[in-house]
């Protein structure tokens, strides 16, 4: 075999083949997700204006903003509290980029860009150029939490902390996006490492050490990994199909749809509801479990239908891409509309019963008071899919003007 010689023209093409991987990506990311991150900056607007509507000053709206971090500054917690609290940033950040997965990776785009002669160093420079886009918000908390730590005269180990947090949180989206799972466990040790070492002697060059140990993980190639070996598929045994008509086969496809390409959506809706309910229940239980406190309930219920709410988009786009051969079949047109609506409702009632269980358990309400909030909340929940679905670029502001108003009226019923 002859080599090819590396003359100047050679190179000039290669540096023109590789030059627009960065821009193509990434007007493939503009193209595919404006509007997904449209609904994430909408939600910050929103959080926004609700502050300056409490006439919080803009300080004010920064120290709320940054408080998820600053939190982690604070000097009268444990360390075994300030590991737990970093592992669940982490895991937040993760569940972040899980949601948008398909996007950030690239989707179809990477099967045609795989062909071309792209390198593994460019390939990861893009990929976290392209994630750094999709974390914008989250930067905004973090950029926060580093302005107020400075203005406030802050020590030098607490800001390397805070870089600290975001690297560790890219090298756990990183994990997310490349299926390295194995990952989390040098995530979990700079966690544990950056926690126990606060307000020691040690903190500062413990946190140096694993900042440098955590951008050296995003700019170092990883391991390239083992291929597992495929399972023959012959040797399973067949099943019968379930007796129960096509009904249950419809509904099967809705919960499919949820457990297996929306996997990462739903674990994302539930961490959030879950952080709800803890939310909840920690302002009842500040409030001595009053009784008049059953709004508070109300509100958190309205929250978690909100959040899941977002899944009805997933769904909606699942079955419209099995229309070429759905559309085939003898069914009615809005056949999967129920079944769509009963399996979200499955993935939130847990949220929803666990409130109303922590109602009656204090006495907020009467239990007939109890389960007609359940049941607003309810059909709230399936209401809500009407303006997920009409508007993707104003689906966040529509569906919390619609779930505002209806908790207004469920509060004005019931109390």
């Amino acid at each position: 075999m002859t080599k090819v010689a590396d003359n100047p023209a050679t190179r000039s093409q290669e540096t023109t083949i590789r030059s627009p991987f960065l821009r193509l990506r990434l007007r493939w990311y503009a193209v595919s997700t404006a509007r997904l991150l449209l609904r994430r900056w909408q939600a910050v607007t929103l959080a926004a204006g609700v502050l300056a509507s409490a006439n919080a000053s803009a300080f004010g709206n920064l120290d709320t903003l940054a408080r998820p971090l600053l939190t982690l500054l604070t000097p009268g917690h444990g360390a075994a509290w300030r590991i737990g609290y970093l592992l669940g940033l982490q895991a937040l950040a993760a569940a972040w980029t899980a949601m948008q997965r398909d996007q950030i990776a690239g989707g179809p785009f990477m099967a045609f860009a795989g062909s071309l002669p792209f390198t593994p160093r460019e390939r990861r420079r893009v990929d976290l150029a392209v994630l750094l886009l999709a974390d914008s918000p989250l930067l905004l908390v973090a950029a926060s939490a580093f302005g107020l730590a400075a203005g406030r005269g802050a020590p030098a180990a607490h800001a390397v902390l805070l870089c600290d947090v975001v690297l560790l949180a890219l090298v756990a989206q990183r994990a997310v996006l490349e299926r390295r799972y194995g990952a989390w466990t040098g995530v979990a040790m700079g966690a544990l490492v950056a926690g126990a070492a606060f307000g020691t002697q040690l903190a500062l060059a413990a946190n140096v050490v694993v900042g440098v140990a955590a951008a050296g993980a995003l700019v170092l190639a990883p391991r390239p990994r083992t291929r597992r070996r495929a399972r023959c598929r012959c040797a399973r045994r067949a099943r019968r199909p379930p007796a129960g008509g096509r009904h249950g086969a419809a509904l099967q496809i809705s919960l499919a749809v949820l457990l297996r390409e929306r996997r990462d959506e739903l674990v994302a809706k539930g961490l959030t509801a879950a952080a709800i309910v803890a939310a909840a229940v920690g302002l009842v239980t500040l409030f001595d479990r009053d009784a008049r406190s059953f709004p508070t309930v109300l509100l958190a219920e309205a929250c978690c239908a909100l959040a899941f709410s977002g899944l009805f988009r997933g769904l909606h786009q699942a079955h419209r891409a099995s229309m070429g051969f759905v559309g085939a079949l003898p069914v009615a047109a809005n056949w999967r509309r129920p079944f769509d609506l009963l399996a979200v409702f499955a993935a939130a009632l847990p949220f929803l019963a666990a409130l109303t269980a922590f109602a009656w358990a204090i006495g907020a309400a009467a239990p007939a008071q109890l389960l007609a909030a359940l049941a607003s909340n309810a059909v709230l929940l399936c209401a809500l899919r009407a303006p997920q679905l009409i508007s993707e670029r104003h689906a966040v502001v529509l569906a919390t003007v619609g779930a505002g108003c209806w908790t207004a009226a469920t509060i004005a019923c019931l109390l």
